[in-house]
């Protein structure tokens, strides 16, 4: 009995989880306090002119400007209540305290209090609820009183409970706790609403202009006020989610629409026209049902929750199913039999009826397809081939999973499956196998009734011929591409009556003449990208790297669909396109699926608005720059450069940059989370383009932003000055030192000119005397030779006398001849005119040898001198008037004397030494 009752809690479990309601929403962001960094309450929230988000967080001032969140706090932490951007201020409220923040020139934002300003007025316990600007002057809000800001000056208005204030036709009306609404004049005083009964006491809980009129929220009830009368809203529906819910905040959407921000129910949307209520809440996408502040911009609803923020695309083209529980898992197709809508995923088929999902009895497991033939619904699955009967799966076939179903002819189908291709007869439920095809078949396309074009899984195209019957494959032929692409995974179309193909990231079409895939070169543009649908018109490519759907009909009409559209949830390389009409459009996704209205899409990229970005600081490792001016970095700080952007929340899908120099190569990127960084940056002057890209790659909006990298301080300009300077004092200084070089030159010159004169001037005298003194040699030695010779015949002839004198009779006579002779011989006169010449050429010869040897005779000299002439003893001999005996013993005694060995030759040891 335990069992059984747990048995039925845990169905009861199931059932509930399975079937819980849920509502096509329109596109939400969430950020959460982890991604804003802040407090989860939010407690207002608005925009500036530009489109920049401000919050009223529990933290502090929140500022979103479409790429990085900020948070900027109060010194006493204190939170803030509630904000209003103004002029290019910002205003906010807080306990005790208001004022409002600035950017300074280095874009740091700047806190100046305006309680300064009351002088000696005491604020009670006092929160700042509401800010609002009328003409000149800002109205603060407390629950206790109103104080206008105008002309640097603070003033309380009224000290009075005050639940809203608005401004309506020029007036400001503010909404007492218990004693109804008023005019405010500029006098301080109040002025009561006519016929106001109707409220009966209600506390306002917001009052906004609504077209023409004023709209005054209660907790379950709204009011529209003319200028006269106040009349209700009614509808039964409205007044019944408010009575449930409880209004907070209103929006006014357009004269006839409002969106209500509820404490209890997230919000809801209200076409007082037609009556229509839609209600998005935390099942839908919203991190929470308590809904704190409302603003908008273009379409475009922020939520300030209790916790986090939110962004609602209310007039989104795109309408999401998003399965919370995961139960679902990824969609891989879905498809529609009478008022149901069916879903195949990776965790089995539902059926979706009255926006609740339940998986079908016996469909759990991984389902590629769902197919429609004659009514009946067919499902391609893990577990083989199905189809749903009363929304139960019937198998076909469970031997091996199928990829897809196709019919060919009247009750039969074809079936490709993991391990080939079957043949289904509906009439007798027979599955037959067909013999020839052993392999993965993802895909089937019938050319005619005898021609089957099959994709292998991975190894690419085949073409199949049939038999009449379509029971059995004749033949079975690869088809190669003119590229030689052939073992990829291929995708089949037929476009036009052709046979197109996707293989290897390019298009084919099938040439019959040739039997071969060929390029499509109309198609080039669409390379990579594959085809989800056409519809005659319009052809939709997915591109699965870049998660980018385009939609042509390869005229005028070209529309991208992002992957933020799809809020980055497709399942990749298993896209679906499921056409339902001519302008409704399903999406398969990751945990359920989108729907698109193409009319919608086509209106939304007309009006695609691009905000214009902006640079919010600029800062190196150390300062932060003035960007009032051209920033100046100096060149040793521009290691590492950072740029802080901003993209104020538009339908930019993201924002590129491009850094140009004057002498630098151009450097481009996207920009992430709204910064860049440069590294090493060269001293030039720079233009930051930033580019707002559009989803449909409009004109985008640009913007420019200067620096400069100064130079380094050896390269700047005084330094350049300083270089010139120094250049030209070097050109006059080596001026001034060749002309030195010059004159120093010349004067060597000179100097070696004179002195290669004078070394020529010498040389000639050297020359004349060496002339002379060889001349004196020669007459010297002449001279000696003609001596020797008279002395040398004069001794021979006084030798022959000697020999007859006997024969002489007169030897007194011979004896005087005899002498003459030897005075002849010995004659001194022809001495002196030796020793004469002698000494002309060897000066100190005499003088050198007897400084010497003193010891030295008259004839030792002699013997000497002719030595010196090199003379040989033969020569010598008549020149002394001895004979060469004499001479040789003369010798050996001057060599005693001089004491010279023997073993040298006495004639070359005078010549060496005097």
């Amino acid at each position: 009995m335990e069992i059984f009752r747990f048995n039925v809690l845990v169905i009861i479990i199931l059932s509930f989880t399975s079937t819980t309601a849920q509502e096509l929403s329109p596109p939400i962001h969430n950020y959460s306090s982890f991604s804003y960094k802040a407090a989860s309450q939010n407690w207002d929230i608005a925009l500036d002119e530009s489109g920049v988000i401000y919050v009223a967080n529990n933290q502090g001032l929140l500022s979103f400007d479409g790429q990085r969140w900020e948070l900027f706090d109060l010194e006493n932490r204190s939170v803030i209540r509630s904000v209003l951007p103004h002029k290019g201020k910002i205003y906010t409220g807080s306990y005790r305290e208001f004022g409002y923040w600035e950017r300074d020139t280095r874009g740091d934002m700047c806190y100046t209090s305006l309680i300064p300003l009351l002088g000696e007025y005491e604020l009670q316990s006092e929160e700042f609820w509401e800010i609002i600007a009328h003409k000149d002057a800002i109205y603060f809000r407390s629950f206790g009183a109103v104080y206008r800001y105008e002309n640097d000056k603070i003033t309380p208005v009224q000290r009075v409970n005050v639940n809203q204030m608005e401004i309506y036709k020029d007036r400001l009306v503010l909404a007492t706790g218990d004693s109804g609404l008023f005019y405010l004049n500029n006098n301080g005083e109040m002025e009561p609403l006519p016929n106001q009964e109707v409220l009966k006491d209600g506390v306002v809980r917001e009052l906004i202009v609504h077209g023409d009129e004023l709209l005054i929220g209660l907790k379950d009830d709204i009011f529209l006020f003319d200028g006269e009368h106040i009349r209700r809203l009614v509808d039964k529906g409205l007044q019944e989610e408010l009575q449930q819910y409880e209004l907070n905040h209103v929006l006014s959407l357009s004269s006839g629409e409002i969106l209500i921000g509820t404490l209890k129910n997230g919000i809801i949307q209200f076409n007082e026209d037609t009556g229509e209520i839609f209600s998005y809440n935390r099942w839908d996408g919203l991190q929470n049902n308590t809904v704190l502040a409302l603003a908008q911009n273009k379409g475009k609803i922020w939520l300030g929750l209790d916790n986090g923020i939110d962004v609602v695309d209310i007039y989104s083209p795109f309408r999401f199913f998003t399965d919370e529980s995961g139960e679902l898992g990824s969609v891989y197709d879905l498809n529609f039999k009478e008022d149901d809508l069916y879903l195949a995923s990776n965790t089995g088929v539902f059926r979706m009826n009255d926006e609740k999902i339940e998986l079908l009895e016996g469909a759990e497991g991984h389902s590629w397809n769902l197919e429609v033939h004659d009514g009946v619904m067919y499902s391609n699955h893990n577990n083989g081939t199905f189809k749903i009967v009363n929304d139960r799966f019937v198998p076909i076939d469970r031997r091996t999973g199928s990829f897809q179903i196709l019919k060919n002819g009247n009750k039969r189908f074809l079936i490709g499956s993991y391990t080939g291709i079957d043949l289904f007869n509906e009439n007798t439920g027979e599955v037959q196998r067909l013999k020839g095809i052993d392999f993965p078949v993802k895909q089937m396309l019938l050319e005619n009734t005898s021609t089957l074009w099959v994709t292998d899984s991975y190894e690419g195209i085949y073409r199949v011929g049939l038999t009449s019957e379509g029971d059995s494959i004749t033949s079975v032929k690869k088809i190669s591409t003119s590229t030689g692409v052939g073992k990829q995974e291929a995708e089949l179309y037929r476009v036009n009556g052709q046979i197109v193909a996707f293989t290897g990231g390019e298009w084919y079409h099938y040439n019959p003449f040739t039997q071969d895939l060929e390029l499509l070169s109309e198609w080039q543009e669409y390379e990579g990208k594959r085809l989800l649908g056409q519809d005659g018109k319009y052809f939709w490519f997915m591109d699965s790297e870049k998660n980018l759907l385009t939609v042509t009909n390869f005229k005028d009409d070209k529309i991208l669909v992002t992957a933020g559209m799809l809020n980055k949830r497709t399942v990749k390389k298993n896209e679906r396109l499921i056409k339902l009409n001519d302008s409704i459009y399903y999406i398969t996704l990751h945990d359920g699926f989108a729907r698109l209205n193409l009319n919608e899409l086509k209106d939304f990229s007309s009006r695609e608005f691009l905000s214009t970005p902006v640079v919010q600081k600029l800062y190196d490792g150390t300062n932060y720059y003035d960007l009032n001016v051209i920033p100046h970095i100096p060149s040793r700080q521009a290691r590492e450069v950072t740029i802080l952007t901003g993209l104020p929340v538009s339908d930019a899908v993201g924002m590129e940059y491009e850094l140009v120099g004057n002498n630098t190569a151009a450097v481009r990127g996207e920009v992430q989370e709204g910064k860049i960084q440069f590294q090493n940056l060269p001293y030039d002057q720079y233009e930051l383009r930033l580019t707002a890209v559009g989803s449909q790659q409009k004109a985008s909006v640009f913007s420019a932003f200067r620096f400069v990298v100064d130079p380094p301080w050896y390269l700047k300009d005084y330094m350049k000055v300083l270089y010139l300077l120094s250049l030209l004092m070097l050109v006059v200084l080596i001026y001034y030192i060749n002309k030195l070089k010059l004159q120093q030159h010349r004067k060597i010159l000179k100097v070696r000119y004179q002195k290669e004169h004078e070394e020529r001037m010498n040389k000639l005298e050297k020359e004349q005397l060496i002339n002379e003194i060889n001349m004196k040699r020669k007459e010297l030695a002449n001279s000696t030779v003609i001596a020797a010779k008279k002395n040398e015949v004069l001794m021979q002839i006084q030798g022959e006398l000697n020999k007859d004198k006997a024969k002489f009779s007169n030897q007194y006579r011979l004896k005087h001849i005899m002498n003459k002779i030897n005075n002849a011989v010995q004659n001194d006169d022809e001495w002196k005119v030796f020793e004469t010449n002698f000494n002309e050429l060897h000066e100190d010869f005499f003088r050198d040898l007897l400084s010497k040897f003193p010891n030295l005779s008259n004839r030792d000299l002699k013997l000497c001198a002719y030595l010196k002439m090199n003379l040989t003893s033969k020569e010598i001999a008549p020149l002394m008037g001895i004979s060469v005996r004499g001479v040789e013993v003369h010798r050996y005694r001057l060599r005693k004397k001089i004491n010279v060995d023997t073993s040298e030759n006495l004639t070359n040891w005078l010549i060496a030494n005097f």
